[in-house]
């Protein structure tokens, strides 16, 4: 039996990565290829430098060296930032008592998006946060008998304008076809644990331009929301703080430990771009890093606030990408601000538990699935 391997890309606010990959053993990954690219980014729902991307492609997929696999089709992770969510209910009647199949499912998400077209977005996802089955709560209804079946259903949309780009840069490069998956979802049903998000569970994505925050329930998500906030906010910061390059900034930021309190005379040492050593007050550079993540779990805060009939003090929180999490530090300074526990959300493979690499991992997966 040939072995299916999909393409995916990650769009992130300021790499690209995208992934040749099958499925292995114990739900692990068989990697082709894997490749990230530095780029422009967007910011605040728009592509910057846009006219460059389809070049982009294609130089990594040139570099990918797909023609083996014959693939001809390209899976694109959807950011939060070019993402809607709504969530609705729908019911069907079955008329007499019966088993639930798993087509009774499958008719109540299509009349569920069906219901949901609009004309500047698309729906993307239709996924079950609860099921009811003759007025009863129920995990999974399939197989379990009833008259009428009713489910709260999470829709994810996604700008008309973020498909028309890669379709269109789909095209250039001969795919026959693009398939789109919401990147925060797929990282919900992947990186959090299905005992987790059977009540609530909150999913931040500290990314470097942008930062999405996703709450989840069961397989699906309740609501999303992405501010333009991340690392590179707190690269310039320190740039500006300091009088720093951007490159100087960034040496210093991976020196920078939150955790420590240190005294008038502790100094991080940074090494110039002109060779120079000099001597950065640690207190003061904590502070300038500390100041955004604080900001940030200021937006979590009123995010949480404005479903606080639902999240209760242990609601399970999980960070993931490089913003924050890459600082030193930075989880726990978040979970002190925010007053709650904070966990990693990396891939669940060996050598690869990073939080930047949960993304890619994550659409790897839902693009298997799909398959």
């Amino acid at each position: 039996m040939k072995e299916n391997f999909v393409l995916t890309f990650d769009i992130g606010s300021s790499v690209l990565r995208a992934m040749v990959a099958g499925r292995g053993i114990n739900n692990t990954f068989k990697v082709k290829g894997y490749k990230e690219v530095e780029y422009d980014g967007f910011f605040e729902g728009k592509f910057l430098n846009q006219d460059k991307l389809p070049s982009i492609f294609e130089e990594i997929i040139d570099e990918l060296d797909i023609q083996n696999e014959k693939i001809d089709k390209m899976y694109i992770g959807v950011p939060a930032e070019f993402s809607s969510v709504t969530v609705v209910q729908e019911s069907i009647n079955f008329g007499n008592r019966r088993k639930v199949k798993k087509t009774d499912i499958d008719s109540l998400f299509y009349l569920a998006g069906e219901k949901s077209k609009s004309g500047e977005v698309e729906v993307v996802s239709v996924s079950p946060l609860s099921f009811s089955l003759d007025g009863f709560s129920t995990l999974d209804p399939i197989g379990e008998s009833g008259t009428s079946l009713s489910a709260k259903l999470s829709i994810i949309y996604v700008n008309r304008d973020f498909i028309e780009l890669f379709n269109s840069i789909a095209g250039g490069l001969n795919f026959s076809t693009v398939e789109y998956i919401s990147e925060p979802l797929a990282q919900a049903q992947y990186i959090v644990p299905k005992d987790k998000r059977e009540d609530f569970a909150l999913l931040v994505d500290g990314g470097d331009l942008t930062t999405s925050i996703a709450f989840i329930k069961g397989d699906g998500l309740s609501a999303l929301s992405s501010v333009s906030r991340g690392g590179g906010f707190i690269t310039n910061d320190i740039a500006e703080a300091f009088d720093l390059s951007m490159k100087e900034a960034d040496r210093l930021k991976k020196q920078i430990v939150l955790s420590l309190k240190g005294g008038q005379n502790d100094f991080y040492e940074l090494c110039t771009d002109m060779g120079k050593v000099t001597k950065i007050g640690l207190n003061f550079a904590n502070e300038v890093v500390g100041y955004r993540i604080e900001e940030l779990a200021e937006v979590i805060s009123k995010c949480l606030q404005m479903n606080s009939t639902q999240f209760e003090s242990y609601l399970p929180i999980y960070l993931t990408g490089g913003g924050i999490a890459k600082i030193k530090g930075g989880r726990d300074f978040l979970a002190k601000c925010l007053g709650r526990n904070v966990t990693y959300g990396t891939p669940n493979i060996p050598g690869k538990e990073r939080t930047e690499l949960a993304s890619i991992y994550s659409l790897v997966n839902s693009a298997l699935d799909c398959e």
